[in-house]
């Protein structure tokens, strides 16, 4: 089985990116524009500022990490359901928090099956 792995750079974020309760909104968002299904999820706060918030999903996971002071978040995004839409995820978080800014996603491809001997 093949699948992608999306991180995502966002740039010129709103000021949302610093309230937990907005940026757990936004990955919630995300994973039901992807179709994924959450069973539970993490926020750790840094000093002086920013955050990572995990949304574990029964088919992986969503992070997002924030920088404040350069208007960012990085979010990672693994959907291990091959007909999920992991972009959609990222679209969704992306329209709630960065609608005016710019993104940029890099993928990997995952091989998930077993090695040959």
């Amino acid at each position: 089985m093949r699948i992608r792995q999306v991180v995502a750079d966002m740039r010129d974020c709103s000021s949302a990116i610093e309230d937990e309760a907005l940026l757990r909104d936004a990955a919630l968002a995300g994973a039901r524009a992807g179709g994924a299904t959450v069973i539970g999820e993490h926020a750790q706060r840094y000093v002086p500022h920013g955050l990572t918030l995990v949304v574990f999903l029964a088919e992986s996971h969503i992070m997002l990490t924030t920088w404040p002071e350069f208007k960012m978040v990085l979010v990672d995004v693994l959907l291990c359901n091959p007909e999920m839409d992991e972009d959609a995820v990222v679209d969704e978080i992306a329209r709630l928090l960065c609608p005016d800014g710019l993104v940029e996603k890099s993928y990997v491809t995952r091989h998930i099956e077993p090695l040959e001997h």
